[in-house]
């Protein structure tokens, strides 16, 4: 007894030390254990995609601008040299399209030359995105900031151009309009404009002048 006395009276202060650590440590884990007593149920889970403070978002891809996060875009003058190298680039890709999801190939090829700025738009050099296809917030992908707006980003022009099909062909809209437009591209400009797939200023009427134009309607 007296040499156990002799060593906590040597070494009280290190004994006291040990002590106070040793309580730390088990209060430290009791509160461990009744956090995870929780239902895995209640826990937050995390997002697939949360978009930063700064980037404007629309509530749908298919309402650009309806929200006043953004204005409308005018499509900037364009060489002959230049349309017809971009229209021909895309347009087996727009017939194919057409037999798949049944927009008229002059409609849906005219909407990518006007929405990618005949493939010059920031977004579409930066991200393949030829139809200026928003974020969303169930978007868990690869996406790019332009102008203060994310968009999403794909690995090729085709992907942008069928993920944009397979968006409208979700909406409840596009059912009775193929059934109703059939091959009527105008009927089709005038839907699509009205259910606001583009930012570009007087949409309508720009889808219409480059179909006429360049003669899109001779692909359906």
């Amino acid at each position: 007894m007296i040499l156990i006395w002799d060593f906590f009276k040597k070494r009280w202060f290190s004994v006291a030390l040990v002590a106070l650590l040793l309580v730390a440590v088990v209060r430290k884990n009791l509160r461990i254990n009744v956090g995870d007593t929780a239902s895995p149920a209640k826990k937050e889970q995390p997002e697939k995609y949360t978009a930063e403070p700064t980037i404007a978002q629309s509530t749908s891809m298919l309402s650009l601008g309806a929200d006043g996060s953004s204005a409308a875009v005018r499509m900037p003058a364009t060489d002959d040299a230049t349309a017809m190298a971009f229209l021909k680039r895309f347009g087996q890709v727009a017939v194919s399209e057409q037999k798949k999801f049944g927009m008229p190939a002059s409609v849906l090829l005219a909407c990518t030359y006007l929405n990618s700025f005949a493939g010059r738009r920031a977004c579409t050099v930066e991200a393949n995105n030829y139809l200026a296809v928003r974020c969303t917030a169930e978007w868990g992908e690869s996406s790019v900031t332009c102008s203060g707006v994310c968009y999403r980003q794909y690995n090729t022009p085709w992907e942008s151009i069928r993920d944009f099909n397979v968006q409208l062909s979700k909406q409840q809209w596009y059912g009775p309009l193929k059934k109703s437009a059939k091959q009527d591209w105008r009927a089709w400009a005038k839907a699509l404009a009205k259910h606001r797939v583009s930012e570009v200023e007087n949409f309508e009427q720009e889808l219409v002048r480059v179909i006429q134009q360049y003669r899109l309607f001779e692909l359906d």
